[in-house]
């Protein structure tokens, strides 16, 4: 019973601490940066590619070739996949539906490592014969997401379904409780960088590459992205530095102009020792922002530490690089696995420790709150497991 309270009492405290912190967790929507589907009528009218940005279309009804459509109408089960700049912990999907509304049959979630989330499935049928956004609430999936999958019936809905746009809305923070929420994933952007060289000392640095994207989705050669010293220079690296140690399960490298110069990636482990986790030729990608997305399936340690390697004279031009997302889980599954409640606790004790020494370094509430919380956190430090 006494174990119990107090691990009532810590989520407490943790909901609290959210709260004072509301400000960074505000919720913001996104629109799609990248689209793909079964089928498309056309490569450029009706494409996949019209689902990408604000809608275009809406509130308008009819038939445009500015929304997506399938290739043929009536044709059984579609989809379309839509990518966004931000992994972010999803509160809705918004779907912009132009023509014949109504086939939707299914709404999935996709998180950074690529695993699907369905958070809504039902039967299409006709609607009325006008435009409607097709709003679903997420209730069920409290890990951060950056896709969504909408699965469509097309039997169900007589003509071209056409859908204009979609958008997701979420905030960085989880709006879940602590119990609720499946806290072992970690979705990072670097603090720190390094590389083997830089174009200027005030811009093109590698510091540039530290936080979120603010060059992608944009294709071009900016000043707020790195890139080395000189252009089809031969080999160089860039080093980026991450707040938290995780079991990575995956990289993505936001290349913003010239893509393709990549060879290898490497994690370094906290002794420094480097373990590559991708390999490969340098090869000229098409002439638009890409993320290079790597799965880690081979090294299973914790890092926190990501060395990028490109050779430079194989990709013509200047080869930049805007960000570097690291995403992973702060235990193995088989450590999840067998770790019992009284370690959970003792892990969350050391998390709420850590939030609280943020808190006071970036004066994110009331001192004396913070004070109070880092004796509570003392309190159940010594409490004996």
């Amino acid at each position: 019973m006494r174990r119990n309270w107090w691990m009532f009492s810590l989520l407490t405290v943790l909901v609290l601490f959210a709260n004072v912190c509301e400000a960074q967790g505000q919720s913001f929507t996104q629109w799609a940066v990248t689209a793909s589907a079964s089928s498309e009528y056309g490569s450029g009218s009706w494409s996949a590619q019209q689902l990408v940005g604000q809608p275009n279309v809406y509130p308008y009804y009819g038939d445009n070739g500015q929304a997506w459509a399938p290739g043929s109408m009536n044709n059984g089960l579609q989809w379309v996949e839509l990518g966004f700049l931000e992994a972010v912990y999803v509160e809705r999907v918004e779907i912009y539906e132009t023509f014949n509304p109504g086939a939707i049959v299914k709404v999935e979630l996709v998180d950074p490592t690529g695993g699907s989330h369905p958070i809504w499935e039902g039967e299409g049928g006709p609607a009325e014969a006008a435009a409607k956004v097709f709003s679903v609430t997420n209730s069920s999936v409290t890990i951060p997401c950056k896709g969504v999958r909408i699965t469509l019936d097309t039997d169900t809905v007589a003509g071209w379904n056409e859908i204009d746009a979609v958008s997701i809305t979420g905030s960085y923070n989880s709006p879940w409780s602590q119990a609720q929420a499946d806290s072992d994933m970690v979705v990072q952007w670097a603090s720190g960088a390094k590389a083997s060289s830089q174009y200027r000392e005030d811009r093109w640095t590698p510091e540039h590459m530290t936080g979120r994207p603010d060059v992608y989705p944009k294709y071009g050669d900016y000043d707020t992205a790195w890139v080395a010293s000189s252009s089809d220079g031969g080999e160089e690296w860039a080093e980026l530095f991450y707040d938290e140690a995780v079991y990575v399960k995956r990289i993505d490298v936001y290349e913003t102009y010239n893509p393709g110069a990549i060879v290898k990636v490497e994690i370094m482990g906290e002794t420094g020792k480097a373990y590559v986790v991708w390999e490969g030729k340098a090869q000229a990608a098409p002439e638009k922002s890409r993320i290079f997305s790597i799965d880690n399936i081979n090294v299973d340690i914790p890092a926190r530490h990501v060395r990028i390697v490109l050779q430079t004279d194989q990709v013509p031009g200047w080869n930049e690089i805007d960000a570097v997302c690291l995403v992973g889980m702060r235990t193995t599954m088989e450590e999840a696995k067998v770790m019992g409640s009284l370690e959970q606790l003792a892990s969350i004790i050391l998390r709420l420790g850590g939030a609280v020494e943020r808190g006071k370094e970036e004066r994110l509430a009331d001192s004396v709150f913070l004070q109070e919380l880092e004796e509570i956190v003392r309190e159940l430090s010594n409490i004996g497991f």
